[in-house]
């Protein structure tokens, strides 16, 4: 059946996030905030199109947000802040029609 939640928040968890992350088909909800994770958001995230909470708040990623989260067509709510994110928001987000 596959990983459905991740909680891996307030830890100390350097480096970028995992390509394979993408790979958990089943996922629901994914937490990976207060960490100290960095480097731009992987595409490979898109792949979670059943994800309905995406928390990557407070660490330090940069890069611009990538156009294909769009994919995550359930998503409820994703929350990036306490980033170093750059750039402006892809429109392509405005198809995501569950967040709230």
């Amino acid at each position: 059946e596959g990983l459905v939640a991740a909680r891996l928040q307030d830890n100390s968890f350097t480096g970028h996030l995992p390509l394979g992350l993408g790979n958990f088909a089943m996922m629901i909800s994914m937490y990976i905030s207060a960490n100290k994770l960095s480097v731009e958001l992987p595409g490979s995230l898109s792949n979670l199109q059943l994800v309905e909470h995406l928390n990557l708040s407070w660490n330090t990623f940069d890069g611009q947000i990538p156009q294909q989260l769009d994919h995550m067509v359930n998503i409820e709510a994703i929350d990036l802040s306490h980033n170093k994110l750059s750039g402006e928001m892809p429109e392509s987000l405005e198809k995501l029609q569950h967040i709230q």
